[in-house]
């Protein structure tokens, strides 16, 4: 699917919370609040109040826990009024750059004037799917990550058969994390996760271990490089005491690579993470009757359907499709790290091009829902401050595809 807009859809605000990993700086945050976060933000870099917004579209994967309407909840709380529409979107990785698409073809059928579109995931606070009923047929009680299952549990000093049926019956349970089964595995398949998918992948093209654990160790210094600078303080919006990227420390990444032997470790890529962010999207005429300056202009979308196992190489299609519509090739790609490997495939593809100047997912972790907004974001700032006039923005995602967006800078 290529879509080249047929009006000029304008983004005059963007913004990201800091991201990391699961149980790290941001587990306190909700994914509503983090996505709260991410929309005041833009507002207010946009410079326009959130009672002028028309409509709401956000990404979330594991909503389970977050009651009814995640991104209702999320607009509310930024200020947006309740009597606007908003709408969750759930297309795995890419669903923040969905949201965005949709935000888009609502401002060009003129449902909405002026839209705000972005993604959030606190992979943190993802429940655990509960077990089966008990022998009474009572549905094992449980709560979110990190809580107690209220068991009935023995008394000190019960025989040691009872003790031991116990633990079996502990055992027996079958609970799982949500993190694992919504984002990580292929139900229509044979039930591999994406990794598996990946480590075939690597291996069918000839991509090496070392190869995967260098671009890694690039993105690591990359993002460093940037927390560091302030080069990221430009699209972060704080968060209470948080201010940065919890990236881990180099002397946890050298463990990390020390025992990284395989095409997808914990060293080469990115860990479940925490994190939202948002843009203000409206049609270039709107933006002028109101005195916005615009930051970019977005130009057109592509998507890419694949099986599940061509989910790596989706994105470099994805971003063929979506150059072939513009009048004059980008000169930077942000693409989202879903596995190390897809550095050096891109690399590979596009060996001229700007990959991910500031590092990605891999340092900075995968908030699923956000991840595919996170890219556009950082395109914007990587793209300003590098001086480069059209970019990409591309994720993968999981069950086989991959979406791209081109964005020219005004």
């Amino acid at each position: 699917m290529l879509f080249v807009l047929p009006q000029s859809v304008v983004i005059v605000g963007a913004a990201r919370t800091p991201q990391g990993p699961l149980d790290g700086l941001l587990s306190r945050f909700s994914a509503v609040t983090l996505g709260a976060a991410a929309i005041s933000a833009a507002l207010q870099r946009a410079s326009l109040a959130a009672e002028y917004v028309d409509e709401c579209v956000m990404g979330n994967v594991v909503s389970a826990a977050l009651m009814q309407a995640p991104a209702k909840q999320a607009a509310v709380a930024a200020g947006i009024p309740s009597d606007r529409p908003s709408k969750t979107v759930n297309t795995v990785c890419a669903s923040g750059m969905t949201a965005v698409f949709d935000a888009c073809l609502s401002l060009l059928s003129g449902i909405s004037r002026i839209a705000v579109a972005g993604g959030m995931e606190s992979r943190s606070n993802a429940p655990y799917y509960l077990g089966p009923r008990d022998a009474e047929g009572v549905r094992i009680p449980g709560k979110v990550r990190g809580s107690a299952f209220r068991l009935k549990t023995p008394p000190a000093g019960s025989p040691a058969p009872v003790m031991a049926e116990f633990i079996d019956s502990l055992r027996r349970l079958p609970i799982s994390e949500a993190d694992i089964l919504d984002s990580l595995a292929c139900p229509f398949c044979p039930p591999l996760h994406m990794k598996d998918y990946a480590a075939k992948y690597a291996e069918e093209a000839g991509i090496s271990i070392e190869d995967i654990n260098a671009a890694a160790a690039e993105s690591y210094a990359r993002a460093r490089a940037a927390s560091d600078s302030g080069d990221f303080t430009r699209e972060i919006a704080p968060l209470d005491d948080v201010h940065r990227d919890d990236i881990i420390s180099e002397e946890t990444e050298a463990d990390y690579r020390r025992v990284s032997y395989g095409y997808v470790t914990a060293y080469n890529a990115p860990a479940l993470g925490d994190g939202a962010s948002a843009l203000v999207l409206m049609l270039e005429k709107t933006a002028d009757d109101l005195g916005l300056a615009p930051l970019a202009r977005i130009t057109a979308f592509s998507r890419i359907e694949t099986a599940p196992s061509g989910f790596v190489h989706a994105p470099v299609d994805a971003v063929r499709e979506v150059s072939a519509a513009l009048p004059s090739a980008a000169t930077i790609v942000e693409a989202n790290e879903s596995f190390g490997l897809q550095i050096p495939v891109f690399k590979r593809e596009f060996g001229a091009d700007v990959i991910n100047p500031y590092g990605g997912a891999v340092a900075l972790a995968h908030p699923v829902g956000a991840s595919g907004s996170r890219v556009i974001v950082t395109l914007l700032n990587a793209m300003r401050s590098l001086g480069h006039s059209r970019g990409i923005a591309t994720t993968c995602y999981g069950s086989g595809g991959a979406m791209a967006v081109s964005i020219e800078a005004l």
